[in-house]
């Protein structure tokens, strides 16, 4: 295997080791370079491609080393992977590939590769007792695609009731090492196991099915539910698991949570059948008879001629995406776009300062807060959470963001409503809606003069009670469960600064997509923005830095650069891996100013947090 190999692989190789040990046949894993030939050695590239990618600046493979070598594959057609190993095959000894989809491709193509049927291994085995009880209703694991992030954001408003575990992970690179995105070994064998759903959801179109997790889930207990896939046999539709086309699988899942019969049955009809029909030792005497095979071949020449494939290439490693760009593209209209939106805060700083002037021409010059309204249930409670809800011309938006807020599950909150001057009917109606919502313990707040986003959240800050604080924007929801969900996560972790969770994108023609998706790392901060502002912050964290920058050339960073000041005094974050709230996408947004120049943002937040972009603060 590579050095920097997936962790995917290993725990495969791992359980194959352990087979082919019990029946008699010793077997070592070599991480590197190819040992020296030997009379008694078979070799077994796990996979190929990985291999011959990690291992490129290593000593190459004699070639004839290949002829008694065993190739093992695990990677979907139409991928770079998967041609990459096609590409070696035929100079293999014998090949091995899990899914009798991806054999089909590759016997198209006129390479002989045997099917490795996974089963049922006494490594994966986690399965708990029927009364043993499972804190995770329904699992997803997997890379993140765009089309499972949009079929998991519209999946949100169906499962939101139960407890979800949604691990996506970022595989611009090998997930050589566990991570809070990417588990491996015992830690996920255990989280199948107190899980009572596994989610199958496809990369692409193609119908792939995922052998390795879905048998893994089944040893431990889980059942899977999948979108609709080839080559499953032996496992059968309604006996073993559930499949559904991807616009069904929510519901899918939804109807098999609230028959906990249903889900018994299918859970003990897949792990009898992969006990007694599918033992992976089957597989494992293949690969054994195989080996004994090549094993009659000639020994390996260390000094025969080298084989390396030119074609793979180095593995690349894809900058993560992020809200904020972080560098600004070498082109002759970098400067242009930089001095426009210098331009433009210098114009919106302008219009502030006109508008101070007619309010003290007006005889309006008074103080500069004032407080509206409050309903009667404010002045009798004492909350933990403060919800800190700016408002500035959403009229349409502010009663359907206040209306999330009362639908929480969780009660022990407050809403300090900050409105920054707005100039439509938006203070109305937040008026409108306290009057008929007399039991929600809600103030509204009025700049006399707008004052923009920061300065509106440090407004609400300064009269938030709570000793948490909930940061939301006007046109934004939160979900029944998202505040009860944070509250847990920080209460779990004590040293926490906030905690955030997944967001579903959305616009009047429906859901658009994941966001906050990926667990704190500060590495990935210091590539740019992707955790957005809506997150439970401890009162004192965000009073110890000062609340967010009013410096205008931060405009649009503000939340960025507070992560990034807690990320210096490594400090941390804690990830509620499940959808917590609604993130409305618009056409026309901040993010337009923000992003017609990055270079003055992006030198504050360098001279700010200097270790922390530098590389030197560790990892969580």
């Amino acid at each position: 295997m590579a050095p920097d190999r997936n962790l995917f692989f290993a725990e495969l190789v791992e359980a194959l080791g352990d087979e082919l040990g019990r029946l008699g046949i010793e077997t070592s894993v070599h991480e590197g370079p190819f040992p020296q030939p030997r009379d008694d050695l078979v070799y077994a590239l796990v996979p190929p491609h990985e291999y011959f990618a990690l291992t490129r600046h290593q000593p190459p493979v004699p070639a004839d080393a290949l002829t008694r070598t065993i190739a093992i594959c695990a990677e979907q057609p139409d991928t770079s992977h998967f041609k990459q190993n096609a590409a070696v095959l035929g100079r293999m000894g014998a090949a091995f590939d899990i899914s009798r989809y991806a054999i089909a491709d590759y016997r198209r193509q006129g390479l002989v590769v045997e099917h490795l049927q996974l089963g049922y291994t006494a490594r994966w085995d986690r399965r708990l007792r029927p009364e043993d009880p499972r804190d995770v209703d329904l699992l997803f694991m997997g890379c993140h695609t765009k089309r499972r992030g949009d079929a998991l954001a519209a999946y949100a408003d169906v499962l939101w009731p139960y407890r979800n575990a949604w691990l996506l992970s970022d595989n611009s690179q090998p997930n050589s090492e566990p991570s809070a995105s990417f588990m491996g070994d015992r830690e996920k064998l255990e989280l199948l196991a107190r899980s009572r759903v596994l989610l199958n959801i496809h990369q692409g179109e193609a119908p792939y099915f995922e052998w390795l997790r879905a048998t893994q889930a089944i040893a431990c207990g889980c059942v899977v539910v999948t979108e609709h896939s080839l080559e499953l046999h032996p496992l059968r539709l309604g006996e073993h698991l559930l499949t559904g086309d991807i616009e069904s699988l929510g519901w899918l899942v939804e109807r098999l949570l609230e028959d906990e019969d249903e889900r018994a049955r299918l859970e003990q009809g897949a792990y009898e059948l992969l006990r007694s029909e599918l033992p992976l030792s089957a597989s494992a005497e293949r690969i054994a008879s195989q080996a004994e095979a090549l094993a009659q071949r000639p020994t390996p020449r260390s000094d025969a001629p080298h084989f390396t494939v030119a074609s793979s290439g180095p593995v690349r490693v894809k900058r993560p995406r992020s809200a904020s760009p972080v560098t600004e593209g070498e082109n002759e209209a970098a400067p242009m776009r930089r001095a426009l939106k210098d331009l433009t805060l210098r114009m919106e700083a302008l219009r502030r300062q006109v508008e101070g002037l007619e309010r003290r021409l007006d005889g309006r010059d008074g103080a500069e807060v004032e407080v509206t309204a409050a309903t009667p249930a404010y002045a009798s409670i004492e909350p933990r959470v403060s919800v800190l809800l700016t408002l500035y011309n959403y009229e349409q938006h502010i009663e359907g963001a206040l209306d999330s807020v009362a639908g929480s599950a969780y009660r022990d909150w407050e809403v300090v409503l900050v409105d920054d001057a707005s100039s439509d009917e938006s203070a109305l109606r937040a008026r409108r809606w306290m009057r008929s919502h007399a039991h929600a313990p809600v103030m509204l707040v009025r700049h006399t003069g707008n004052r923009g986003l920061p300065s509106t959240r440090n407004t609400a800050l300064g009269l938030a009670r709570g000793e948490l604080c909930f940061v939301l924007d006007a046109d934004n929801k939160i979900l029944p469960h998202c505040l009860g969900r944070l509250v847990e996560a920080l209460e779990a972790d004590s040293d926490a600064a906030f905690a955030y969770g997944m967001l579903q994108r959305f616009n009047a023609a429906g859901t658009l997509g994941l966001m906050n998706y990926l667990p704190w790392d500060p590495s990935r901060l210091r590539k740019g923005n992707y955790i957005d502002a809506m997150a439970l912050i401890r009162r004192d964290v965000l009073e110890h830095y000062g609340g967010w920058s009013t410096e205008p050339r931060l405009h649009g960073w503000e939340d960025y650069e507070l992560w990034c000041r807690i990320a210096e005094d490594e400090r941390r974050a804690t990830f509620v891996r499940e959808v917590v709230a609604r993130y409305r996408s618009t056409g026309f947004s901040m993010i337009s100013l923000t992003n017609l120049s990055v270079t003055d943002a992006r030198g504050i937040i360098i001279e700010r947090c200097p270790r922390l972009m530098a590389g030197v603060v560790p990892p969580p």
